[in-house]
């Protein structure tokens, strides 16, 4: 029974241990190895299962350190158990060859665990670098489109400037008054190749922004509860899109900076000719009914008006804010 109870208190403190060396920054790991390494050996004094223990400190070293590291650490433990049968467990012949090959096993697993983790790393860098480097060759094409645009017109202004002012000078206002009109020109040539220029460049997708901003809530632990439908962009146009993405990511920021529940309820829905989107901000409780609108929310109303769709604000006692737009668009 005595026996008993020590193998339950060892295991209990291996469960501890192990979860405390998982957690805790690396530099402290050979400490929490080290205690696991003695239980392990308390443990086999009285029982040969003990032996268990030392595959999960073989996996914990496969995945922390380097595969020579831990060929090293294992080669070490594997003597270790050869010594300890070799002098106390002399009657248990199965007791090295049982240790030696769940240690291994395991350590060989901690290290392809490892490998993938590392791998997965990886491939996470190289997505925010490709994504990086696409963002610095959109913005350095959209600097070339807008110079060669703007380049020549801006150019041919500002001759037709100072030859207006030449002209003025010498009283031939007739004439400064055909530069000034061939100024008008120019500009709103400029400013129309501009609005071209501009309307090429990638808007942005709703879809996109909103399972991007889904997902930045729930890596800030926000349960979030969304309701949306498909192919919302077929219904809209690129610009009530762009509107409706932006104002998407204000509320995101919003629950970012001022929630306390951390629950978001979304809902985007097509309802006959209106388009219907609904977000709740589950905060504080309040007894406000009244929302008071900070420069967020007000430029989340300014942004609905200029696509002409209406906008709601309300708090209730476990809500923060809920809003809820409806656009009228075209038929396909």
């Amino acid at each position: 029974m005595q026996v008993w109870i020590y193998q339950l208190l060892g295991y209990a403190s291996f469960v501890v241990i192990y979860v405390f060396a998982i957690n805790k920054p690396t530099h402290h790991l050979p400490y929490y190895l080290s205690l696991l390494v003695v239980l392990a050996y308390a443990l086999s004094f009285q029982n040969p299962g003990g032996a268990v223990v030392f595959g999960f400190v073989a996996f914990i070293i496969g995945y922390y350190y380097s595969l020579t590291k831990g060929m090293v650490f294992i080669i070490a433990i594997a003597l270790s158990l050869a010594l300890l049968q070799l002098l106390v467990l002399q009657n248990q012949g199965f007791y090295l060859l049982a240790a030696t090959i769940n240690s291994v096993v395991l350590f060989g697993f901690g290290a392809m665990e490892r490998k993938e983790t590392l791998y997965q790393l990886n491939e996470i860098k190289h997505a925010e670098s490709m994504k990086t480097l696409s963002a610095i060759a959109e913005r350095e094409r959209i600097g070339r489109d807008l110079h060669d645009v703007a380049g020549h017109a801006l150019s041919s202004i500002s001759l037709k400037a100072q030859l207006a002012d030449k002209l003025l000078d010498k009283n031939e206002i007739a004439l400064a008054q055909q530069e000034v009109k061939m100024l008008a020109k120019l500009s709103q040539e400029l400013l129309s190749d501009i609005r071209h220029a501009v309307s090429d460049i990638k808007h942005l997708t709703l879809s996109d922004e909103i399972a991007k901003d889904v997902a930045l809530l729930r890596e800030n632990s926000f349960d979030v509860v969304d309701n949306v439908a498909d192919g919302l962009e077929r219904y809209i146009t690129s610009i009530e899109e762009s509107q409706l993405a932006l104002i998407f990511k204000e509320l995101t920021t919003n629950s970012l900076r001022h929630s306390v529940s951390k629950q978001v309820k979304i809902s985007i829905d097509v309802k006959g000719r209106t388009l219907c989107m609904s977000y709740q901000d589950h905060g504080a409780q309040t007894d406000k009914h009244d929302v008071v609108e900070g420069n967020g929310l007000t430029g989340i109303r300014e942004r609905a008006s200029s696509i002409g769709a209406s906008v709601n604000f309300s708090s209730e006692f476990t809500i923060a804010f809920s809003c809820s737009l409806s656009l009228q668009f075209k038929p396909e």
